[in-house]
């Protein structure tokens, strides 16, 4: 059976000529079917509209501007088809509309302009069209709209109450009344919230969401007496929840119904839709992990039916659905193709297909939703991410010579779900502070995972970090993870780290990013750095190994030495605190080392579940001021150590110069080291001299402090430290390189 829906569908774009992604489909009152799509080709990013008719795509028109478009919604109105998109334009964002009329487009529309707008919605008013957006600034983020007639454009209107608010949608009720939601952050978590505009008034925000998990993008449909909401949560250890409530207005107060969680699971990319028609029947389309595209339909005063996968269901990626019921009770639905994962053909194509309600039964299969991903498998070591008081800190770095340092602590590794992880980019940022207590943090969404980063996406990545950078409070790192194809080379995976806001994204598929070595020359003029992680991974079918042939120390500085999948140290070796996954030989940290690479320590969660962090290790940077400015300096320097995620307090210093410097101690002259560990349990220190270990300190406390002195000399050594506490937490420090003459 699962054959006729593949049968049904067929791709509206040509992946082999460009990668198309975040489709819309709109069904009008007399049956045209207008599909949308956001296509980037040769490093340019467009809005392209075209007719569905008969597994053909007609009349294909490219409707944005200049700029790079991001995102676009449809909706019929007075007639008419509306399209309306953001668009970047010199690091300034529009939000921009076009509507077509009895085959007629119009000039592209300015609706406004600023430093950032995100998230357009459209629903129909009384008053005419409302566009509403996200509009933010590092001060707050707001929801605003303003309404639009095909002759007129009124001014700007705020429609949100608090100060830190994301993706609106809205719609009038069946009752008339006019419907708003978005996802509010709390300075706890997200919530969802709505309000409702009653005889020209609004009400205050009302809290629908009732979980501490983080809530994400809403949808607003009419149904029943009022509307129905629809919207995704995520928590701990990977957990999910796809929810609905319905909204109405009773004796003038908003209310809402107990959140229904029709589905959940572990598992990771949420992405949702929602739709209803004349007769009340909704529809909801969701991501089930980053492969399948499910569908469930409610009749009113009905529960939501058992699940029907409606994308290939065949291993590749379905993501980005759009769906839409019309009034004869089919339903349309549009997706994003990724095929391999985004590793065969990097670009992504959409599809379309189509199935009548009354075959929905037929199709389901709530077994489809047993099987969870093993790669989101949550490591299973609970761990105590203990840390010291600030006044203990400073008077640790007092004690050891660093009086002009402050130690600040990140996880400069993690994806959302602009690639292949879970929860919206904001959400990424605001979970480092609260969610993790972190310093300084940098999202690493891939190149090319499930598809290209498109240049729209990265000026939204570039703009996001911008805003969410805050001196002193949380620093921000502007980067990205380049992704070679796993299919075809073992290059390995590269973090790559700019220090400001310029920076651009060198695609594994880029000429100026097709090997390492394109890389690292594109890199240079930027001064920016790749860091290599998870160096010796092994994922069976595929090896996301670290070639260490390819090296450049002007953008090599440094590598990841622990994370989520497992302790890269040295071939082998395992932690409670990770997946202890396969690795390969000849590819560890220590490798590298002997091969006499000078590479710094970093540690970090490779999350892809909004677990940055929590899960994996962190890296702590000495500093002269929390900036990112410094925080990259740091890295660079190599002034820096990994931990497995405790806040161990760790200081190496040879002759009194500190980690990752490189120096020169002239022959019959002693090495001094010096040692200084503060851990959150008993610790045992060993010093690494060449990739032995040289002495090992065990302490009877959490404190040791400890000097080692070396006269066996070599032309060239290098020193660390490995920390083991009794609770199996370690930590390492980038090492010191001791020549006898200047290399």
């Amino acid at each position: 059976m699962k054959e006729q829906i593949n049968q049904a569908s067929f791709e509206v774009t040509d992946i082999l000529t460009a990668s198309c992604q975040y489709p819309d489909i709109l069904v009008t009152k007399n049956n045209q079917k207008y599909a949308t799509w956001q296509q980037y080709n040769e490093g340019h990013d467009a809005v392209y509209v075209g007719k569905i008719v008969d597994k053909q795509v007609v009349e294909i028109k490219m409707i944005s501007g200049e700029g790079e478009a991001l995102r676009t919604v449809s909706f019929e109105y007075d007639d008419a088809v509306w399209f309306v998109w953001s668009e970047c334009v010199n690091r300034e964002w529009s939000i921009l509309a076009r509507f077509v009329r009895y085959g007629n487009y119009s000039e592209i529309i300015t609706i406004d302009t600023s430093e950032a707008a995100f998230y357009p919605s459209v629903c129909a008013t009384h008053d005419g069209l409302m566009i509403m957006w996200t509009e933010q600034t590092k001060a707050y983020s707001r929801i605003v709209a303003k309404t639009i007639t095909c002759e007129l454009i009124s001014e700007k209107g705020i429609l949100s109450v608090s100060e830190k608010v994301y993706r609106p949608t809205g719609c009038v009720g069946k009752d008339g009344n006019l419907y708003i939601a978005y996802d509010r952050f709390n300075g706890m978590h997200y919530e969802i919230v709505a309000r409702v505009k009653i005889a020209g008034e609004w009400s205050e925000e009302k809290v629908i969401s009732t979980s501490t998990s983080w809530a994400a993008s809403p949808v607003v449909v009419a149904t029943g007496e009022g509307v129905l909401v629809g919207w995704y949560h995520f928590g701990a250890k990977a957990s999910f929840a796809y929810l609905s409530s319905d909204l109405k207005v009773v004796d003038g107060t908003l209310m809402a119904t107990t959140p229904d969680a029709f589905t959940s699971s572990a598992n990771w990319y949420q992405s949702i839709d929602l739709s209803t028609n004349k007769e009340g029947i909704a529809v909801f389309a969701y991501t089930w992990g980053k492969y399948n595209i499910n569908v469930r339909y409610r009749k009113p005063g009905e529960a939501w039916s058992e699940p029907v996968t409606m994308s290939y269901n065949d291993g590749n990626c379905g993501v980005h659905p759009k769906v839409m019921i019309d009034d004869h009770n089919t339903i349309h639905l549009v997706w994003q193709f990724g095929n391999r994962n985004g590793h065969m053909d990097r670009n992504a194509a959409v599809v379309y297909n189509s199935l009548r309600l009354d075959q929905m039964d037929g199709f389901a299969d709530n077994s489809i939703e047993v099987l969870q991903d093993q790669f989101v498998r949550p490591i299973e070591g609970e761990k105590e991410l203990a840390k010291h008081d600030v006044e203990i800190v400073r008077a640790w770095l007092d004690k050891n010579g660093y009086d002009a340092k402050e130690l600040v602590f990140g996880d400069i590794h993690g994806q959302s779900s602009m690639s292949d992880g879970v929860g919206e980019i904001d959400q990424y940022f605001h979970f480092a502070k609260v969610g993790a207590d972190l310093d300084f943090t940098a999202l690493t969404d891939h190149d090319c995972y499930q598809d290209w980063i498109s240049q729209s996406e990265w000026e939204w990545i570039r703009t996001t970090n911008k805003i969410m950078n805050v001196d002193h409070h949380l620093s921000t790192i502007l980067a990205y993870e380049w992704t070679p194809n796993e299919y075809k080379y073992d290059f390995g995976h590269k973090n790559v780290y700019y220090r400001g806001d310029d920076g651009e994204m060198f695609r594994s598929g880029d000429v100026a990013g097709m090997t390492p070595f394109n890389l690292f020359e594109s890199l240079k003029k930027y001064k920016a750095m790749a860091i290599p992680h998870h160096p010796a991974a092994d994922w069976k079918l595929v090896s996301a190994a670290t070639d260490w042939a390819f090296h450049d120390p002007e953008v090599q500085r440094a590598v990841e030495i622990f994370s989520r999948h497992a302790p890269f140290e040295y071939y082998g070796n395992e932690s409670k605190y990770t997946k202890n996954i396969s690795q390969l030989k000849h590819c560890s940290v220590q490798d590298a080392l002997a091969r006499k690479y000078r590479l710094g320590f970093t540690a970090g969660s490779d999350s892809h579940q909004m677990e940055h962090g929590i899960e994996g290790g962190i890296v702590a940077a000495f500093v002269p001021e929390l900036t990112r400015e410094n925080v990259f300096d740091a890295i660079y320097d190599r002034f820096i150590y990994g931990t497995t995620g405790a806040r161990i307090l760790v200081s190496l210093k040879i002759n009194g110069n500190p980690m990752g410097q490189e120096i020169v101690v002239p022959t019959g002259e002693e090495v001094r080291l010096e040692v200084s560990v503060l851990g959150t349990k008993q610790v045992k220190v060993e010093l690494v001299k060449n990739n032995d270990v040289m002495a090992t300190k065990q302490s009877d406390t959490n404190a040791c402090d400890v000097i080692f002195v070396d006269t066996n000399r070599t032309e060239s050594d290098y020193y660390y430290i490995r920390v083991t506490q009794q609770d199996e937490h370690m930590a390492w420090s980038s090492p010191i390189w001791v020549d006898i003459t200047k290399k």
